[in-house]
């Protein structure tokens, strides 16, 4: 069943990056997207038939990705989406024109290699357990307190920078991922009548809002960054629910917890280097610098 997991997650992870780059075109195609997602461009998209190619791409990479998640723990499935990185940049390259760098490629190694090692090492020490009725409840709470903080940022930071926008997003879809895996094991060990619906609640509210940051994020700079935050920063996330909360790293000895802590380090570094050296993010502060310094001439040609 493992083996079957892994490769629905992958196939899961190829469509992420496909339908990232379909709804990324359609956000970035609207007149000032730049300046964050409002609900009359969000309503827009609805109409938008290559936002909803997205949509639907990214549908079928969901169903993949619960299905796989029903099959296996948290610790293995989650952190092989960082595979849709790598497809990412290939298709930003074939499609969008991407110009590869020394560090677009440097940051993508290290989130790969990082978060594959996660895999490995994860793989062979996650247990799947079940949780039932009050067992249940502790991914609720820290599900509902996330979701709060996500919606507080929404509303007071409305142009907050890519980086903020996707690290949300990324824990808000390790809350999402989380509680999809407890809920299907419930169903599929004890049946429907043992389903803990504040997780499903959860689940729903969660992914609501991340969806809402994914977008955003999209209007707020290139796809591979929004790829590389939700497969980096949500499995990590995820998987320290999964080890904490749910139990599956019990078994785990304190070196293999260290090494597995240093693998998940080099991958946030990886994002934090591609946040900045993006050939796309290097563009767009280029010409905020030039638009600064053109108006500061203004003002001086003025006085």
């Amino acid at each position: 069943m493992t083996i079957v997991a892994i490769a629905l997650a992958v196939l899961a992870a190829v469509a992420l990056a496909l339908g990232a780059l379909y709804q990324h075109d359609a956000v970035a195609d609207q007149d000032n997207s730049h300046n964050g997602l409002s609900w009359e461009h969000f309503k827009e998209l609805l109409g938008n038939r290559k936002w909803l190619l997205g949509l639907f791409i990214l549908g079928l990479g969901t169903l993949g990705n619960f299905l796989a998640l029903a099959l296996a723990p948290v610790m293995v499935v989650q952190p092989i989406g960082a595979f849709s990185l790598i497809v990412s940049v290939l298709l930003g390259v074939r499609y969008r024109g991407l110009k590869v760098n020394r560090r677009l490629v440097q940051s993508v190694v290290w989130c790969t290699l990082g978060v594959t090692v996660f895999v490995a090492l994860s793989a062979t020490t996650a247990r799947t357990q079940v949780h039932l009725g009050a067992d249940a409840m502790p991914l609720v709470w820290i599900t509902g307190i996330i979701v709060v903080i996500g919606l507080v940022i929404m509303i007071f930071f409305k142009h907050a920078p890519q980086l903020v926008l996707i690290t949300a997003a990324g824990l808000l879809f390790a809350c999402v991922a989380t509680n999809a895996h407890l809920v299907s094991v419930q169903f599929l060990r004890a049946g429907i009548e043992n389903v803990t619906w504040q997780n499903v609640v959860a689940l729903i509210a969660a992914a609501a809002l991340g969806s809402w940051y994914v977008q955003n994020a999209y209007a707020a700079g290139p796809p591979e960054m929004v790829i590389a935050g939700l497969t980096v920063v949500d499995p990590i996330a995820a998987v320290i629910l999964g080890s904490v909360v749910l139990g599956e790293a019990k078994e785990a000895p304190l070196w293999l917890i260290i090494v597995i802590t240093i693998t998940g380090l080099v991958a946030c570094l990886g994002v934090v280097v591609l946040s900045r050296y993006h050939p796309d993010v290097r563009d767009r502060e280029n010409a905020r610098r030039d638009a600064r310094r053109t108006d500061q001439l203004t003002d001086t040609e003025e006085c």
